[in-house]
């Protein structure tokens, strides 16, 4: 067998056999493609902090809710989709008259978020909690606990 020459020998591994007995050369796979940066999925939990509130004689719950991503910022923009607001087990769903107002245009309030329940009211006294999820995509998601202290009437504090 005869030596091929070393810069032939690269040219020669480079070089497939056709059907047709002729070689054709390989294809090199581009190797600043790989490099490239892939966009990433927004991943990482979102803080959440919640305070629940009630106005004396008004039937309305207002939970006062907080956004922030993994980096402290703000995070804006969310709508009633990203929140789930649950009562002591009782998730309000999509039927009922609860809604959302983003605290929008004021410099520090940015992530503030108004969550109102319009036709709440509760029978008894005590401490409810509320648990609020909010998501924001698939992979970013959190959570807070709130309580509400409700007082028999005639009690003022």
């Amino acid at each position: 067998m005869a030596a091929i020459h070393p810069t032939r020998r690269s040219q020669h591994i480079a070089r497939k056999k056709a059907g047709d007995g002729t070689t054709t050369p390989i294809r090199k796979p581009d190797l600043a493609f790989e490099k490239a940066p892939r966009p990433k999925l927004a991943t990482g939990p979102l803080t959440v902090t919640a305070q629940g509130a009630i106005l004396k004689d008004d039937d309305r719950l207002i939970i006062v809710v907080r956004v922030l991503d993994d980096q402290g910022l703000p995070v804006t923009g969310l709508k009633k989709a990203n929140f789930k607001l649950w009562q002591m087990g009782h998730l309000f769903g999509q039927a009922t008259s609860f809604f959302v107002v983003e605290i929008e245009n004021l410099p520090g309030l940015e992530g503030l978020y108004h969550l109102v329940q319009t036709t709440w009211s509760l029978v008894g006294n005590g401490t409810i909690p509320f648990f609020v999820r909010v998501e924001k995509g698939k992979l970013r998601h959190g959570a807070a606990l709130t309580f509400i202290v409700k007082v028999r009437e005639g009690l003022d504090l």
